[in-house]
């Protein structure tokens, strides 16, 4: 259930929910402390604060937090590697605040799935309002992986049904349509995707070519 928060200036905040958990990680007291009372402020729960980002996958696998907060006086290609590796397994939204610019590596902080990089400016009246923005960032760019995914997987499920007519039409001596039709009732009467039958009838067919060799 989404709750509405009050912010600092006294307004509902109608996107925050008290519900969001979030990981912080900063190894600098002062920063740290400055991002955790205005975390708290705005409604937000604390699952962790980190200083040391070395086991930073392991401990969003394990508290499986909504947001992930980063302090850093620069990024550094450890914790670069780190936030790839939570990309790739365990997508979170992520918002760090750094003390330098880090314009040589800023193609790597967009890459590793960084939402938002903000420079030397820890205010902690607008950390809702940048989470939010962070958020929505991430579920848009969320959104697009998994769409590009679909695309590519229903790609390449087309050429595994286009290879076995291939080899029915020779082997069988069937039309197109013929060995399409053979493809679709093994996928009925099996229960199975037509992609998965394909697979199988590629398997058999090749087999079969390498016991005649």
């Amino acid at each position: 259930m989404t709750m509405h928060l009050k912010s600092n200036s006294g307004h509902l905040d109608e996107t925050t929910s008290k519900a969001e958990l979030v990981l912080l990680l900063d190894a600098d007291p002062e920063r740290a402390s400055a991002l955790r009372r205005g975390l708290e402020d705005s409604g937000y729960r604390l699952a962790l604060k980190m200083k040391d980002s070395g086991q930073l996958l392991k401990q969003v696998e394990a508290h499986q937090p909504d947001i992930l907060v980063i302090g850093t006086d620069a990024p550094d290609q450890a914790l670069l590697q780190q936030l790839q590796l939570i990309r790739d397994y365990c997508p979170k939204p992520v918002i760090m605040f750094a003390e330098k610019e880090a314009p040589k590596l800023i193609r790597q902080v967009v890459a590793s799935g960084v939402n938002a990089f903000v420079v030397n400016d820890i205010q902690p009246h607008r950390l809702s309002s940048i989470i939010n923005i962070a958020s929505a960032r991430f579920k848009e760019t969320l959104s697009l992986r998994q769409e590009l995914e679909t695309t590519r997987t229903k790609l390449a499920d087309r050429k595994k049904v286009d290879r076995a007519k291939g080899m029915l039409m020779s082997n069988q001596g069937l039309s197109e349509e013929e060995a399409y039709r053979m493809l679709r009732k093994m996928a009925m009467d099996k229960g199975q995707p037509l992609a998965a039958v394909a697979d199988s009838v590629i398997d058999v067919v090749a087999m079969l070519g390498a016991a005649k060799i």
